[in-house]
């Protein structure tokens, strides 16, 4: 049976203190999510890692920092910082006992990026990496990323000996800015068999990463969850800004269960 999971950052446990509590019952007493996702902010882990135990005992799986917070693994200067930015999704996977840490590539500054994506990723020396494939273009810095077709993909997978994050519409905007099949990109990063899924909605036509909540967009979700296996982790990447309720996400629960039951 496939798992659904909701996504929490760090300092929600502190600064969004109500949202997490209705997370909380809506795993203990509800059961309603099969995991989460928590984005682990650098810097955070000794402010926040006694009321993050909390979630001790439910499968969870740590998102590492991303462009957002400056984590750049395409910038050789930056590999010690890099480490540092990566230190507290390491933490956090050691109190929670996760067994994935998902870590997104760095920009394409130069032909040999990806090369220097391949050298930091293994300097890591962390087994429990997946690689997350990325869009075309970064929606907040709007600059080029690597990590964006099959085949680069393939060389982490290859080089590294990491695990995959495989993200839909990731795949979705790449494939349009590339100008190539979306269905047929899809299907080549599906045959690297991921061991998890990012899925939201948004404009099928689309190079933008729009992070819509079901059915405010037009993909075809069901035709997305059927590339997934029947036990697969799909986190629910949907939704902008901070929340207040945890509705919006039961309701995007109820509506990918409507699609495959």
């Amino acid at each position: 049976m496939r798992k659904f999971g909701i996504k929490l950052w760090s300092l929600d446990f502190i600064r969004n203190a109500d949202f997490v509590k209705s997370v909380e019952i809506a795993l203990k007493e509800k059961n309603w999510f099969g995991y989460v996702e928590l984005f682990a902010l650098p810097d955070s882990f000794d402010i926040v890692k006694d009321k993050v135990l909390r979630l001790k005992g439910f499968e969870t799986i740590i998102h590492a920092p991303h462009a957002r917070q400056n984590f750049n693994t395409s910038d050789a200067s930056e590999f010690k910082a890099n480490q540092q930015r990566l230190a507290d999704a390491q933490y956090f996977a050691d109190l929670l006992d996760a067994s994935t840490i998902i870590v997104h590539p760095g920009f394409n500054m130069a032909p040999a990026s990806l090369d220097e994506n391949i050298k930091q990723f293994k300097c890591f020396n962390e087994k429990r990496i997946a690689v997350e494939n990325l869009p075309y273009v970064c929606s907040s810095t709007h600059r080029h990323l690597v990590g964006v077709t099959p085949d680069e993909i393939k060389r982490f997978l290859v080089e590294v000996k990491c695990q995959f994050c495989l993200d839909f519409s990731h795949a979705i905007c790449g494939a349009n800015y590339l100008k190539t099949d979306i269905y047929k990109t899809l299907q080549e990063f599906v045959d690297l068999r991921p061991c998890m899924y990012h899925l939201c909605d948004g404009d099928i036509a689309s190079t933008v990463d729009a992070h819509l909540h079901y059915g405010e967009g037009n993909y075809d979700l069901r035709r997305l969850v059927g590339y997934t296996e029947e036990n697969a982790l799909i986190t629910m990447e949907t939704g902008h800004g901070i929340p207040s309720s945890v509705g919006p996400w039961l309701n995007d629960l109820t509506y990918l269960r409507a699609l495959i039951e």
